[in-house]
């Protein structure tokens, strides 16, 4: 395998950002230390020890992080760039890390300094860390209710995901109000909060992702970090998914990067695929974070949309041109052709939005 996700490809880290300080370490990180137990990690799951090195590397503190002048990279840019070269070399340890920044965001947005100076510090640095549950908040019916008591709310029901689950100290929880508003607060992942009986995942198994529920957890009001419409809330969710996910291009690099060193033995064409492949998610990473840069939240849903069905819809084409190049063995677990198959529509699920449903069977009738 070789060294930088997507190195030599029109994917690989322009050389300004390759050169900025916490993309060097971050990236050091993982090709020295997460890369190699990769696939046993995928089989055994992420441990507290990968996520530690993690927080020595700076990662949990992207969202803060200024670049240095002369670089020209912008904070985004960087934040993007870990979040691709992570997902690339070890996407179970990637899923984890990257639920921490739910609670990380909301608390900066968040105008109560007190609630934001009593948990941010340890965050940043990735002493403490955090998970998420919120997104079915979205369904008819949301299964975590929220109702007032003496003692600030009480929160009752059955979160269906909550990965990091036993990794993570704390997360941040939506609840539905009775009057239809939703409330996030932070709480910590112990009394209250129990892992019951679920399915296994057969895609992402790795990341400690278990329902989970809260019987009764009493959050103090000075632990709620927002209250608000669900209708208002569900709108910004729905727009900030019709972007593409750094961590489909972070998959790409990854399946790029396995057919170009599976090419000698595959056939030649494995490498002019690979290499085309590169081009195109080149094209559509530039477009999809072209339109996030330039665009308002609300301009341009649709084209967002697209572009995001098109690269979901190139990260399984170029996983499953991994599975052909691999061959048999890419059926076993613990092979690397199999994981990424499994990833790729592992990512055609993740934030799935109605919009983006529809554009995925769009997309894949164009092809028929």
């Amino acid at each position: 395998m070789r060294g930088v996700p997507g190195e030599g490809t029109a994917l690989g880290t322009p050389p300004h950002l390759a050169a900025e300080p916490l993309i060097e370490s971050v990236t050091r990180t993982a090709t020295s230390v997460l890369r190699p137990d990769a696939e046993r990690t995928a089989v055994e799951g992420v441990s507290s020890a990968q996520l530690d090195e993690l927080a020595l590397s700076g990662a949990y503190g992207i969202l803060g992080y200024e670049p240095t002048p002369e670089s020209g990279c912008t904070g985004t840019q960087v934040v993007r760039e870990v979040h691709e070269i992570l997902s690339a070399v070890d996407p179970s340890t990637w899923f984890v890390y990257t639920q921490h920044f739910a609670l990380v965001k909301a608390l900066m947005k968040s105008a109560d300094p007190d609630l934001r100076d009593r948990w941010l510090p340890d965050l940043v640095t990735g002493a403490r860390r955090a998970t998420a549950a919120f997104a079915y908040l979205r369904h008819p019916q949301p299964p975590v209710s929220a109702e007032r008591c003496a003692q600030g709310w009480r929160l009752r029901g059955r979160v269906p995901w909550m990965t990091g689950w036993g990794l993570a100290d704390m997360a941040i929880v939506g609840a539905v109000a009775a009057d239809d508003r939703v409330l996030f607060v932070r709480a910590d992942t112990g009394p209250g909060m129990a892992a019951v009986a679920s399915p296994p995942l057969w895609a992402m198994g790795a990341t400690h992702t278990a329902a989970v529920e809260l019987r009764n957890v009493v959050v103090p009001p000075q632990d709620v970090i927002s209250v608000e419409s669900r209708r208002d809330w569900a709108r910004s969710y729905d727009l900030e998914n019709a972007n593409a996910n750094p961590a489909v291009f972070g998959h790409l690099r990854a399946a790029v990067d396995l057919l170009l060193a599976a090419a000698p033995r595959a056939g030649a064409a494995y490498e002019t695929l690979a290499h085309r492949l590169a081009d195109e998610a080149a094209r559509l990473r530039d477009e999809a974070y072209g339109m996030r840069d330039e665009l308002a939240p609300e301009q341009g849903v649709p084209a967002r949309t697209e572009v995001r069905a098109a690269a979901l819809d190139l990260g399984v084409r170029a996983a499953t041109a991994c599975v052909a190049a691999t061959g048999g063995r890419a059926v076993h677990y613990g092979n690397t052709a199999g994981r990424l198959a499994r990833e790729a529509l592992f990512h055609l699920i993740q934030a799935q939005t109605s919009q983006l449903r529809e554009a995925t069977a769009e997309v894949t009738l164009r092809g028929i």
